[in-house]
């Protein structure tokens, strides 16, 4: 009995030892994978197989460990993994996961722990870590002859080994579990286990202190380098947003030099089209002077002679008028062409435009229909000159329309104080590649024309600060569109 009970006492003690002994190496296991894979997020982010391998073949220089392997997720949708790294580079003999996890479990030999390798809830792969329990079978045998030495002790003796052993091997333990326990509750890598004996689990201590050194470390190194990739990565954003608003600047400079130089070269293109045109105007304006002082000259003797025909008289009254207005125009162009300013004044345009169609209308084959958008209006323009413009247009839509015709003007106010005027008859019309040169000098497609009806009609409305413009389709006639400020 005296031997009996020292026996059932060590085996109890042998037990609990044995199992608080894997419940330790079970729990230091699981805090290391756990704490290891946090090291593995970089690796896995950026699919760095060779810095995977160097952390297991770090994390595996305890012999102990038999083998570490990474299986990464590769469909974020699908969830199956696929072998990334492994230490040893042996062929594997281990379970590819399926769905999130591989179950763990322990025997006799081994103790297999498998961990989630996560980032921001994201799981990005599986860490699983196989670890020999020869450790603990080696401190198995060792009991065992302890317990039959101790059998065949003395019960004084027995209880002795079992105190010190209790008082030794216990308070290591506990001091590693808790400053485990704590490192994994707190995230505190400065935590260190106190040395309390100077056997193996003093070294044991140690050990796990250098552990925590090593991890410690490289959860600075690692914070460290993110902190400075984050900061180049900020750098080099910023850099290329200055680099891409200095590309923009340019370009929207040289577009607008470019347009600048465009509409420069047209103002020229016009400027010097128009001086042609007042150019030559001013010579016929200059040659028709002459003829038509002769003209007027005659008429005076005419009417000294015919006074009794009161029919001719008429006629010759009517000559006379129509010399005094054309020498007016004449006078006028010059004038314009010497740079003196228009005489504006308010025009009835609904009169003045009936008076151009009297003129130009000689056959009386075609009707002139006005209309105002709103109630008729004046306008303030050189109503001699103006004049002049309506009898051009109006001619080349009669010219248009040989066998007769109407010619609609309608004129308009709109928001922006202006005055559009549209002319539009139902001649021929001209064709689209016409459209863009009628307006030049000398331009014309008709056998007896000289090509200076519009081209002086776009000179005398650009003195008005005007514009005017001619749409058509062969056909079904032409639009001269005509639109001036308002003054």
């Amino acid at each position: 009995m005296t031997v009996l009970l020292p026996v059932i006492g060590g085996l109890a003690l042998y037990n609990q030892d044995i199992n608080s002994t894997k419940k330790l190496i079970r729990s230091n296991i699981v805090n290391q994978v756990d704490n290891f894979s946090r090291l593995l997020y970089p690796a896995l982010a950026f699919d760095d197989n060779e810095s995977a391998y160097e952390l297991l073949k770090s994390f595996s220089t305890n012999p102990l460990i038999k083998s570490s392997i990474i299986w990464k997720k590769r469909d974020a949708d699908e969830p199956k993994f696929t072998l990334f790294a492994h230490y040893p580079r042996e062929k594997l003999n281990s379970p590819i996961p399926q769905n999130s996890f591989i179950e763990n479990y322990d025997n006799d030999e081994v103790i297999f722990i498998s961990k989630a390798i996560t980032a921001v809830d994201e799981k990005l792969g599986i860490i699983s870590v196989t670890r020999s329990l020869q450790d603990l079978n080696t401190k198995k045998a060792e009991y065992l002859q302890v317990g039959i030495l101790t059998a065949l002790s003395i019960f004084i003796i027995i209880i002795l080994i079992t105190l010190w052993y209790q008082s030794s091997l216990t308070k290591p333990l506990k001091e590693l579990s808790s400053v485990a326990e704590k490192i994994s509750k707190e995230k505190n890598y400065s935590i260190r286990a106190t040395k309390t004996s100077l056997d193996e689990f003093g070294s044991l201590t140690d050990v796990f202190n250098e552990m925590l050194d090593s991890l410690q470390i490289s959860n600075s190194q690692l914070r460290t380098a993110n902190e400075e990739m984050e900061q180049r990565v900020e750098q080099r954003t910023e850099e290329l947003t200055l680099s891409n608003k200095r590309i923009i600047k340019e370009m929207s400079e040289k577009e607008l030099a470019t347009q600048e130089l465009i509409q420069t070269r047209d103002q020229l293109n016009q400027s010097e089209k128009l001086a042609n045109v007042g150019q030559v105007s001013s010579n016929i304006a200059h040659e028709l002077r002459n003829p038509l002082a002769a003209i007027r000259n005659s008429t005076y003797l005419l009417r000294l002679k015919l006074k009794k025909n009161d029919k001719l008289m008429d006629h010759l009254k009517i000559i006379d008028h129509e010399i005094s207005r054309s020498d007016e125009v004449i006078e006028r162009l010059l004038e314009i062409t010497k740079g003196e300013n228009l005489k504006r004044v308010p025009v009835n345009l609904e009169a003045l435009a009936i008076e151009a169609m009297n003129y130009a209308n000689v056959a009386k084959e075609h009707e002139l229909i006005i209309t105002f958008m709103a109630k008729p209006f004046w306008v303030k323009l050189d109503k001699l000159l103006f004049r002049q413009i309506l009898i051009n247009i109006f001619l080349n839509s009669i010219q248009a329309m040989p066998k007769g015709g109407k010619i609609e003007m309608k004129v308009s106010q709109d928001p922006s104080e202006s005055v559009k005027i549209s002319i539009k008859d139902e001649g021929i019309g001209i064709k689209k590649h016409q459209l863009e040169t009628v307006f030049d000098p000398l331009y014309t497609d008709k056998a007896e024309g000289i090509g200076l009806g519009l081209s002086l009609c776009r000179d005398l409305i650009s003195r008005h600060s005007g514009t005017i413009i001619a749409k058509s389709e062969p056909g079904l006639g032409t639009t001269i569109e005509i639109e001036l400020p308002i003054e």
